[in-house]
């Protein structure tokens, strides 16, 4: 094949790669690289195969690649970019700092290297390397939303708006911006934000994406105002396109929570006995308070907090979900891979909290090869808790949300499913009342951590000193004092919310 028809190829193949075509990709791919060992069918390959969540395979075809240019960068990027989605940061770390080494200014390898450290909590260290790249390309956008994320995780609330409100300068259908920009404002009538996103609604014409992010600001900016019909109605409007995107079905759902029982059970009594390093696990539903619980656990000394870890999902299908008959060699695969993938984090010997709310599902089996972990439950007012989580966008979508009638029969699964496990491992699981917490802090924060066995720690009464980064949608909240004006925060919205009477 010659120079031009490769390229035309190229181009052929790339628009299937964005049409998710990945199959394909693939296979011409390799069709082409069996006559012609050219670098951008390499990383395409790679990229075709991390698609597919392939990552192994995308290591193997970058590791080819580079006998054949050891000096290409972007073979560096992509090899780096596929550990990364491992969740083995430090070997994508080494990967991108050896591309690092053939360009300095490779831009996309900066950008991941930023990512990474943030993933790692090295937001100093991220900040910088977001501004190195702004220094050579001021209008990378991406690179601009990434840094003003990262601010707002830090606290750093007015550099992450004048981020923010440049990104709607450069492109004013970036909605998630303006989204980004409500969570940290109040507003009154004649807030310039607030009139400029109604505009927005009137004058342009936005995707389905874009308007579920301006329908959730608008939805904040209404509830400000103590509007609670407009608020409502923005919500409602965000959440019927976010449905209509995700084609959500609860029975697929329900499912789960049956075939997770149905899983455990069938296990048996194989475990691992053996201390490990010790593990709080802060469980509950999203926007019940966990974002709080792990703020004031992680500042006692001898706790590191390590945020919403994705880790335990991808554990439980590879060692537990795929096997009929589970022995002890995988119970020990799960604890190598899950104490490794937290030692990048943090390698001392503290304990690290995992916030995951969701891992609820895991708990039982978790013990399994974890056994010294604890479990704190958030129980929050369920009318309150499902509110919450309808009226806030998630930066992973959590589709149960988008519907309240989903909402109730999501939270009565999550009851039956954490008294099935309350009632196997009573003394590893603790129940922390959301209400309890904000009225009457000090008692609850002593008891609970008693149950994580830790020491009195004053620290843990001023969590919001805390410099840590916080990289949920609670980053607002948990970084104030505690406050209770979140108790009955459905109060005004009583006649949209008949639905969830059946919880009360």
């Amino acid at each position: 094949m010659n120079a031009i028809n490769l390229k035309e190829k190229f181009e052929e193949l790339k628009k299937k790669f964005f049409e998710n075509k990945n199959d394909e990709v693939i296979r011409e791919c390799k069709n082409i690289l069996k006559k012609d060992k050219i670098d951008v069918f390499y990383n395409l390959l790679c990229l075709a195969y991390n698609n597919l969540g392939d990552s192994n395979k995308a290591i193997e075809v970058m590791n080819e690649a580079l006998k054949h240019n050891p000096k290409n960068p972007d073979f560096y990027n992509n090899i780096g970019l596929s550990y990364s989605n491992l969740y083995k940061y430090r070997k994508a770390e080494d990967f991108y700092n050896k591309g690092l080494k053939i360009n300095q200014n490779n831009l996309e390898i900066l950008n991941n290297l930023g990512n990474l450290k943030k993933n790692l909590y090295k937001s100093e260290e991220a900040v910088q390397i977001f501004k190195k790249i702004l220094s050579i390309q001021t209008d990378a956008i991406s690179v601009i939303y990434n840094l003003a994320l990262l601010y707002s995780q830090m606290g750093e609330y007015e550099e992450s708006k004048e981020l923010l409100k440049r990104i709607l300068t450069m492109n004013s259908e970036l909605t998630m911006a303006d989204r980004m920009i409500s969570q940290t404002t109040k507003y009154d009538a004649n807030h310039p934000h607030f009139l400029d996103m109604k505009k927005k609604l009137l004058d342009m014409k936005l995707n389905d994406n874009s308007l579920i992010h301006l329908h959730y600001a608008l939805g904040k900016a209404y509830n400000d105002q103590k509007k609670f019909k407009e608020a409502f109605e923005n919500y409602k409007k965000a959440n019927d396109f976010s449905k209509k995107l995700s084609k959500y079905n609860f029975e697929s759902d329900k499912r789960k929570f049956t075939s997770i029982k149905y899983k455990f059970n069938s296990l048996g009594n194989i475990k691992l006995n053996k201390n490990s390093r010790k593990f709080l696990f802060i469980i509950g539903l999203p926007r019940s308070g966990t974002s709080l619980t792990e703020q004031i656990l992680s500042s006692h000394e001898n706790v590191f907090g390590g945020g919403e870890l994705p880790y335990m999902d991808k554990i439980f299908d590879n060692y537990i979900n795929s096997k009929e008959n589970l022995d002890k060699s995988d119970l020990l695969k799960c604890e190598k891979d899950y104490i490794e993938f937290t030692s990048n984090l943090d390698n001392s010997n503290k304990v690290i909290t995992d916030k995951a709310p969701l891992n609820f599902f895991y708990v039982g089996f978790i013990l399994k090869f974890l056994p010294n972990s604890k479990f704190v439950n958030l129980v929050r007012n369920p009318i309150d808790n499902c509110w919450s989580m309808y009226k806030n966008c998630f930066p992973t979508k959590v589709n149960f949300t988008d519907d309240l009638s989903d909402l109730v029969k999501y939270y009565k699964e999550y009851q039956d499913l954490m008294n099935f496990w309350k009632k196997i491992f009573p003394e590893h699981i603790y129940d922390l009342q959301y209400e309890s917490l904000v009225t009457n802090t000090k008692l609850e924060v002593k008891k609970l951590l008693k149950f994580c066995s830790l020491d009195w720690d004053e620290r843990c009464l001023k969590h919001y000193e805390n410099k840590r980064a916080i990289k949920t949608i609670s980053f607002n909240q948990a970084r104030r004092p505690v406050y209770n004006t979140s108790v009955k925060s459905y109060a005004g919205f009583e006649n949209y919310l008949t639905v969830l009477k059946d919880l009360a």
